[in-house]
């Protein structure tokens, strides 16, 4: 159900030829939530150039702000004083329905020197926290729960300084419970030595934690195994320089005009700000795009997707970019022969049970779905012609349902998305892009 003052559905146009056109995607939201704990943690002053301004990063910005944080926005760049390691205050902050401004906000707020009340919406009440709760009371933070065990809201009782130490990290629910460590470990008394005992979930997003800390000067030392995969982490303690950096942009959001070249034959789409150099996990599911059939072609800073005849069905495993993966189930919906997705074990507590969620909403447009656990199988439709009536498409308050089904709906026809102001939890500017694109 939408909120008051939302749209309560939108209708998708189909596009009457081939999509052509150039597009740059909003700012990175994972680079732009990393360098936001950092700047307000720094020792000096930081500067965002062309950071994402959309409702995840903007909750964790006023979240810093209670604490504390003093932000000067200047049109497309953002001013932080940082505060030396600590934050000045302390406070009640409501993240939304952001799960990684509440992960990160858990951890940072270990730092704060008053007491941090931390809640958010109903569903992400609902998601666990537990993994979070434990790491940072490992590094020597208290946390209590305020309502129900393990859930939100919490309460962090930061201690006169945060100890750090070793912790031995198993799989987790989520890999930002401990990029949220990572992020805050130079400015424990002793460090974070991280210990993996098993294969870290989602590692690719520890990885980009790990190129950002790189980026502003953090004492960091990794080992890995004989794969190249990550076996210990360890951040030393120093302080954080002030930094300037401009956010590329953002892969997870380029997913979609990438898609919407690839599902129209003799579509051609340029996406700027994105290219080969970049260390963003969703970039790899941009490259996937080749396994269906498109055509991906990349320099330093841009990304060209061409789109085939037909696109065939495939396999992949999804492990490094689940959440991108959403886009790609439903651009199976499109193919010829049945797709497969593994990998995807997280997409059951995110924003919405994507899975679920992705299940549901394909049978409506005549897929045939098979759920497991952590994969998804779906063989389309042999009919495609659009609807005499569109079918209403639930978003289930999931940025990702909408974003994808509206790239469907505008290469297929029929389709009505629910509650399409949801897109804003991190891209405000998607229907205007997506308008822009179709023609």
């Amino acid at each position: 159900m939408s909120s008051p003052g939302r749209e309560a559905t939108k209708r998708i146009p189909i596009a009457t030829g081939a999509v052509r056109g150039t597009v740059r995607p909003p700012g990175s939201k994972s680079l732009t939530n990393r360098y936001l704990v950092l700047g307000a943690l720094c020792r000096g002053a930081a500067v965002i150039r062309q950071p994402l301004r959309a409702d995840d990063p903007d909750r964790l910005l006023a979240a810093l702000e209670t604490l504390g944080t003093i932000v000067r926005p200047e049109g497309d760049v953002l001013r932080i004083d940082g505060g030396d390691g600590r934050f000045p205050g302390g406070g009640i902050v409501d993240l939304g329905a952001g799960g990684t401004p509440v992960r990160f906000m858990l951890a940072a707020a270990g730092l704060a020197r008053l007491p941090v009340d931390i809640d958010g919406t109903e569903r992400m009440r609902a998601r666990p926290i537990r993994d979070g709760v434990d790491l940072l009371r490992a590094v020597g933070g208290t946390v209590e729960f305020l309502e129900a065990p393990d859930r939100l809201p919490i309460r962090v009782l930061p201690p006169p300084e945060l100890a750090g130490g070793a912790i031995e990290v198993g799989r987790t629910a989520s890999s930002q419970f401990v990029s949220a460590i990572m992020l805050i470990a130079p400015f424990t008394r002793d460090g974070v030595d991280l210990r993996f005992s098993a294969t870290p979930t989602s590692p690719t997003y520890l990885e980009l934690t790990l190129d950002v800390l790189a980026s502003v000067a953090a004492s960091v030392t990794v080992d890995r195994d004989d794969h190249g995969g990550l076996r210990r982490i360890r951040i030393d303690p120093s302080p954080i320089p002030g930094f300037d950096v401009e956010i590329e942009a953002d892969a997870s959001s380029a997913i979609y005009p990438a898609m919407l070249a690839a599902g129209s034959p003799g579509g051609r789409i340029e996406i700027l700000g994105l290219g080969d150099s970049s260390r963003q996990p969703d970039l790899a599911a941009i490259r996937a795009l080749q396994d269906f059939g498109a055509t991906v072609e990349m320099s330093a800073d841009r990304t060209v997707v061409s789109g085939p005849s037909q696109l065939r069905g495939t396999e992949l495993d999804c492990t490094g970019f689940p959440d991108a993966a959403v886009g790609l189930a439903v651009l199976a919906g499109l193919a010829d022969g049945t797709t497969r997705l593994t990998g995807l074990e997280t997409l059951r507590i995110k924003e919405s049970d994507r899975i679920a969620a992705l299940a549901i909403e394909l049978r409506k447009v005549g897929c045939d779905v098979v759920e497991a656990a952590d994969s998804i199988r779906i063989t389309p439709a042999v009919a495609r012609a659009e609807a005499v009536e569109p079918r209403r498409i639930g978003t289930w308050d999931d940025h990702r349902i909408a974003m994808s089904f509206a790239v469907l709906g505008t290469l297929r026809g029929g389709i009505e998305i629910e509650d399409p102001d949801c897109v804003t939890k991190s891209h405000p500017g998607f229907w205007a892009e997506l308008d822009g694109l179709a023609g």
